[in-house]
């Protein structure tokens, strides 16, 4: 169901943070600027993160240790959910997400989509990063049965109702979750769409060793025939084909 025309979508920010009192002002500020609420996760952060977006207006939980990516995740859009958002939006608080950008998510949404995932631009990410980057979503889509670009980007932006529907089957404790919510959306059947964004900045973020830890995880999550796996190859493949070439 689309978002009617007539009514002005209302839309919250999560951001997990954990030690990012140098970014998490400005992200913040700029975020505040393209939705109506921002929602800050401090995960057990030891510097003056919880400070600093408290002061920039942002509603803040705190952990009271490092829980992980994906509880902050999970807290902060729980957090959300209560309140009477129609978009639900998440975002890095490190720096290599542009808050610009998301006026691109909402224009997906009322489109009609669920589930919009961002796309960075990865020419200044090292190579083995760019071939880690693509195994891992080419092994997340074969397990899900999607076909979405740059699986592990944290910028996304969902659907109150989408949300709804995968969040009971979040539980990835770290960066797992990326990789669980797409999941989510090809065993919900969920309309999905990507956007290209900027990414200004290269963050080490998720190592090779994650992406396998991911894999794995996702393996245990879902059990797949021969035939199955043969088949979402041939058309993610396609897909990634008729998008590089």
């Amino acid at each position: 169901m689309r978002i009617s025309a007539e009514k002005k979508i209302k839309a919250v920010a999560v951001i997990p943070a954990y030690n990012e009192e140098r970014t998490i002002g400005k992200i913040v500020r700029e975020t505040k600027r393209y939705v109506d609420e921002v929602i800050v996760v401090d995960d057990g952060s030891r510097d003056h993160t919880r400070e600093i977006a408290l002061k920039e207006g942002a509603k803040v939980i705190s952990h009271p240790r490092n829980l992980g990516l994906g509880a902050a995740l999970r807290n902060g859009l729980k957090a959300a959910m209560e309140g009477d958002a129609d978009v639900i939006i998440t975002l890095d608080a490190d720096g290599q997400h542009v808050p610009g950008d998301i006026p691109k998510f909402l224009k997906k949404i009322e489109e009609g989509y669920d589930f919009v995932l961002g796309e960075r631009d990865l020419k200044r990410y090292p190579l083995l990063k760019k071939i880690g980057n693509f195994i891992l979503n080419l092994l997340t889509n074969l397990i899900s049965g999607t076909v979405l670009l740059d699986t592990e980007c944290g910028f996304r932006a969902m659907r109150r109702e989408a949300l709804k529907k995968i969040y009971p089957y979040l539980r990835a404790e770290g960066y797992e979750i990326a990789c669980e919510m797409v999941f989510a959306v090809g065993y919900y059947n969920l309309k999905y769409a990507n956007v290209r964004i900027r990414s200004p900045i290269y963050v080490k973020g998720v190592t090779v060793m994650d992406g396998i830890r991911n894999f794995m995880y996702m393996i245990r999550k879902r059990k797949r025939n021969l035939r199955s796996y043969v088949q979402d190859f041939k058309y993610v493949t396609k897909k990634w084909l008729k998008r590089w070439l």
